[in-house]
Order: structure tokens, then sequence, then C-alpha cells
């Protein structure tokens, strides 16, 4: 008799010492799922964990060009037009993440410094200086076919309202007497779509890197509108643009 009590201990003490998983197997003929054990908080790391809605902020630096645009002011006198024009680009992005794969947001692209002024003709006697800026306000969704631990690759669609605002103020010529303000904005509004893609890198819970690539193109109206000097906005038609840039993000998960 002691010796079946002492063998009962013995089984007892064998089961004890076989981990909990081991013990919570599911019965046979029952499948494991792969992606429920994915998302078990001690294997998924990084941007594979994340597996709930999240809120993202974006914000960042990078160059715009639009490489077969006419940049012009006075096209009626045949003053001439330039080819092509570029600037330094600021943009910021509020974004809902759904889940791994998808997510949607709108935000803004500032193109603050283009690089081509236009030749133009001022009247006698008044010397003016023309400024220029570009932008977008626009939607986007996008798409990740690839989200790594440090990694995760995405690309999206855009489409949206693109501004382009040509400035001429009168500088200098003190000793003239102006009526109302020294200068006069024009402001040419169209549509915009595009292609935008990238590649994030993990930096922090909270935080990440981002390189984007953006392709589009503005449709704008095909007749310039003129200001009382018979000033012309720089751009009509149709227009590509690509920007390079890079971005900061931060994530809530909610």
């Amino acid at each position: 008799m002691s010796r079946f009590f002492a063998l009962c201990a013995g089984i007892a003490s064998a089961l004890a010492a076989v981990p909990a998983s081991a013990q919570e197997l599911p019965p046979r003929g029952e499948s494991v799922n792969v992606r429920d054990a994915f998302d078990a908080p001690r294997l998924a790391r990084g941007f594979a964990a994340l597996n709930r809605p999240t809120g993202i902020a974006e914000v960042g630096v990078g160059w715009l060009t639009l490489p077969g645009a006419s940049v012009c002011a006075e096209r009626s006198t045949g003053s001439g037009c330039k080819k092509g024009d570029t600037s330094f680009a600021l943009d910021a992005w509020e974004i809902y993440r759904t889940n791994r794969r998808f997510a949607f947001g709108a935000g803004l692209l500032l193109g603050l410094i283009p690089t081509t002024d236009a030749p133009r003709s001022d009247p006698p006697g008044i010397v003016r200086d023309h400024s220029r800026s570009y932008l977008t306000l626009e939607g986007m969704i996008r798409h990740y076919p690839y989200v790594g631990e440090s990694v995760e690759l995405w690309w999206g669609i855009t489409g949206g309202l693109a501004v382009v605002s040509d400035r001429f103020e009168v500088t200098g010529n003190q000793d003239l007497a102006l009526v109302g303000q020294r200068g006069v904005t024009i402001r040419t509004e169209g549509g915009s779509i595009g292609l935008v893609g990238g590649a994030v890198f993990w930096l922090a819970p909270n935080w990440s890197l981002s390189t984007v690539l953006r392709y589009g193109n503005w449709f704008l109206p095909t007749t310039a509108a003129k200001d009382p000097l018979l000033d012309e906005a720089s751009l009509t038609g149709r227009n590509t643009m690509f920007s390079l840039g890079v971005s900061l993000g931060y994530r809530i998960p909610l």
C-alpha cells in the first residue's frame, strides 16, 4: 500500500512540472489559428503588434518639383515663359489606421520657396516683386502590403484641391502716392489626384520615421486669371508633380 501511495505522489509531481502551455493543447482534430498566435503580445513586436485602431499624426519636409510646368507671368504680351519649377515643401497629415493593412486620413502640402520666376514687364516707373507658393488639401487612402517588426511599407491614392498663389507687390517707389494695398494676390484653384508610397521605420513605441515619394497631377484652369496690371497666374492647365521627403510620425492606440 505504501508503494501505491508513493507511485501516485510521483505521478502528481510529474504533472505539476508540465508547462501550462502544454496542458492547454487544443482537443484532437482542432487546428491552431496561426494569426491569433502571431497577435499574442509575447510574439508580436513593433509594427506587427499594431492590431487595434490607431491615430497617427505626421509632419514632414521635402522637395517638390513640377518638371513640365510652363511658368509664365505675362503670356499675352509675349514676355516669355520658363520651363519647370522646384520648391522646398512642408506637409502634415492626420491618419486613422483601422488595422494593420488599411488607413485613411487627410492633410496638406505647402510649397513655400519656388525657385523659378517667370520674366515680366513692369509698368514704367514701378518696380515690383513676384512670389509664388503652392498648396494642396487632400484626402488619402493607404494600404500596407508589408508589416514587419521594425519596418513597414505602404502605398496609397490621394485626391483633393490644389492652389497656386501668385503675389505681386510694389517694392521701392516710396515717393509715389499709392492708393490701397501695395500688392495683389492671384489664386488659381483646381483639382489634384495622385499616387503616394513610403517606408516607415520604428523609432520607439509611439514614434516612427518615414520616407515618402509622391506623384500627382494638378488640373488648373486653362485660362489664366489676371490682376489690374494685367499680370497673369503663373500656372495653367494640367501640371505633373513629384515630391520626395521625410516625415516624423506619432501614434496613439485608440
